[in-house]
């Protein structure tokens, strides 16, 4: 199995839908192409962020066929967990067909964790791909079961989006050899990158690609005074957003830089004008930063 992912930056795509929660494949097609000229690694397909979950296993299918279509040099990793073990490795088995370069997933609900171990060893076999897990934030698997997942063979790759910041230093310390870390918690990219972190993918990506992979280069290089001139930028809006509340605020962002439109299913990320007036004047101008991460602008 060839390796293809070495670390890096990759933008997790949203997943643009109707008022009736229907995949727009068109407004997918224009939110991926506005990434496709900023200095990133490749894209992750239907994760957290695109609500892969959420979405029926055709439309997910079609996300991951546009964006291997679209992506040029770029690598794909597509987000195949779903809520069954036969759905999920059917997405891993078309992702492999479709010319994906990864597979990727969150842990499977009700299963036991013998029973997760043979899905995940199932998920290379099954596709042809390296695969990357994806331990969230509600994952109960300790430091030794994810030793011990990270062993298999084709098992790669691990995305940590933990809020506990020293179990993803501890994963990082404690991982195989050649399996690489990429951090999913955007608050502290670059503190997990100076730790170890080979790359990251997180949802601010998909907002503001271009600064987001200058925090991981700049960590990388360990120019530290551009990474956490950018990372503390990025954590100021942090703050207004949860204060604001995360969906609502995160597609105000987003229609204001014009990216995506309508991500969130099921009304999550729908606000009115009162409500973008109010956050944009707290907001505004730490997005005109982010989204313009010239070397040496104030904090």
């Amino acid at each position: 199995m060839d390796r293809r992912f070495t670390g890096g930056v990759l933008v997790p795509l949203c997943s643009p839908c109707d008022e009736g929660d229907r995949f727009l494949p068109d407004r997918f097609r224009e939110g991926l192409s506005l990434c496709l000229d900023a200095p990133v690694d490749g894209f992750y397909v239907c994760g957290g962020t695109g609500e892969g979950t959420k979405m029926r296993p055709e439309d997910r299918k079609a996300a991951c066929e546009l964006a291997v279509a679209l992506s040029g040099d770029k690598k794909v990793l597509v987000q195949v967990g779903a809520a069954d073990r036969d759905t999920a490795l059917d997405l891993a088995r078309h992702a492999g067909a479709a010319g994906a370069d990864g597979v990727s997933t969150v842990p499977l609900p009700g299963l036991t964790w013998s029973e997760q171990l043979a899905y995940y060893a199932a998920l290379p076999e099954v596709s042809g791909l390296e695969t990357v897990l994806y331990y969230t934030p509600d994952c109960d698997a300790g430091l030794e079961q994810m030793e011990q997942a990270l062993a298999l063979p084709g098992i790669t790759g691990v995305k940590s989006s933990t809020n506990d910041f020293f179990f993803t230093m501890r994963l990082i310390d404690s991982k195989p050899e050649g399996v690489i870390l990429f951090n999913g918690k955007d608050e502290y990219l670059a503190p997990a990158v100076l730790q170890g972190a080979e790359g990251g993918i997180g949802m601010w990506a998909s907002a503001f690609p271009e600064a987001y992979a200058a925090i991981y280069r700049h960590a990388a290089a360990g120019e530290l005074t551009e990474a956490f001139r950018l990372q503390v930028t990025l954590n100021k809006l942090c703050c207004v957003v949860f204060r604001f509340g995360l969906l609502p605020a995160f597609s105000v962002i987003l229609e204001y830089l014009g990216r995506w439109s309508r991500v969130f299913r099921g009304g999550a990320g729908d606000f009115n004008e009162d409500f973008r007036r109010a956050f944009l004047a707290q907001a505004q101008p730490l997005i005109d930063q982010l989204s313009h991460p010239q070397k040496g602008a104030a904090l």
